[in-house]
């Protein structure tokens, strides 16, 4: 089954894993941001580490397959996702209902290049929702 999932959190793959290393300095990340001292390596790791946490929370369940890199519109991200096991997220009345449990109240890294008043854990329904997973279409040509 495919999903989607939707975020407020800046979720960027930038490709920045490990610690940091004056040595490597200046070099481009995977965003193509420039990475010019710590700071920007920092921010860049948190944006990663982002990415990193909800591809986890995904995969606690199941093998995720073909998943897309997330593409930003104005303050959201977006990404798609194929699992292995049909069912696995819920049921057929609502497929996404024990991912929505297994990422509530996740903690993510704020200040980056999300909305400034996000709070610092995904909130997955109500006013204050940041995060959203959906089952997703399939493209059959």
């Amino acid at each position: 089954m495919r999903f989607s999932c939707t975020t407020l959190f800046d979720i960027t793959v930038t490709g920045i894993t490990g610690h940091y290393k004056p040595a490597r300095v200046p070099f481009l990340d995977r965003a193509n941001n420039r990475i010019e001292d710590q700071a920007a390596w920092t921010r860049a790791r948190n944006q990663q580490r982002n990415w990193e946490t909800i591809n986890q929370i995904i995969g606690l369940r199941t093998q995720i397959t073909d998943s897309t890199l997330p593409s930003r519109s104005g303050l959201s991200w977006t990404f798609e996702f194929e699992t292995e096991t049909p069912g696995v997220y819920g049921t057929d009345d609502d497929p996404v209902s024990i991912l929505l449990s297994d990422a509530q109240g996740v903690p993510m890294i704020v200040d980056l290049d999300n909305r400034s008043d996000l709070p610092a854990m995904m909130i997955v329904s109500g006013p204050s929702q940041n995060i959203w997973f959906a089952p997703a279409e399939l493209n059959i040509s």
